[in-house]
């Protein structure tokens, strides 16, 4: 999923940013973090040497405040980190008291926010959406209701990330981009 979010993904979003434009990011069901991390760590090594000329938000979003409080934190276990690259734990994990915290240059770009998927408003004009694993656990009425929410949040060309147990169950308005890994484009509105 990585790799192709790497190779595939934001290259396409970002040859479609004017210079100055945000790349934004929401990650609803975000738990205690690691998924948002490790998109932004992704984005960062995508970005290389443009990364702090190109701002970057990331929403990350959970209906626990607990699993807020320990992803905004950002501190994981050596265990927890054992298929990290040692070059990605030096370059961007800090050790603290036995464990690793992400490094506060990361931790900047990501706003963790209580949100209650389900029935609070989506956030916005985003470039990806990662829903992974959030789905499964709905009735499909909720599934559909969730879906639509998140296309709204969508821009044009936008791009979804499902879990590999999920799928958008014939929703409309968006299209395949890669079936294995579970990447979707938000097509944009006919009249």
């Amino acid at each position: 999923v990585f790799r192709v979010l790497r190779n595939r993904i934001f290259p396409r979003i970002l040859a479609g940013k004017p210079a100055g434009d945000s790349i934004r990011i929401w990650v609803p069901g975000c738990s205690s973090g690691e998924e948002v991390y490790s998109i932004a760590i992704c984005l960062l090594e995508n970005l290389g040497d443009r990364a702090a000329s190109t701002p970057v938000q990331i929403f990350a979003s959970d209906i626990s405040e607990p699993a807020i409080d320990k992803a905004r934190a950002g501190v994981y276990s050596k265990d927890a980190l054992n298929k990290v690259s040692k070059e990605r734990v030096r370059r961007f994990f800090d050790r603290v008291n036995g464990n690793y915290q992400i490094k506060s240059g990361v931790r900047d770009l990501c706003i963790f926010a209580r949100h209650d998927l389900t029935r609070d408003p989506p956030f916005s004009r985003m470039d990806l959406i990662s829903c992974r694993n959030v789905l499964i656990y709905l009735e499909p009425v909720l599934q559909k209701r969730i879906l639509a929410s998140l296309r709204y949040g969508l821009r044009d060309g936008g791009f979804l990330l499902l879990g590999k147990s999920e799928t958008l169950g014939g929703f409309p308005d968006f299209k395949i981009t890669d079936r294995k890994n579970n990447f979707f484009a938000r097509v944009a509105a006919t009249a």
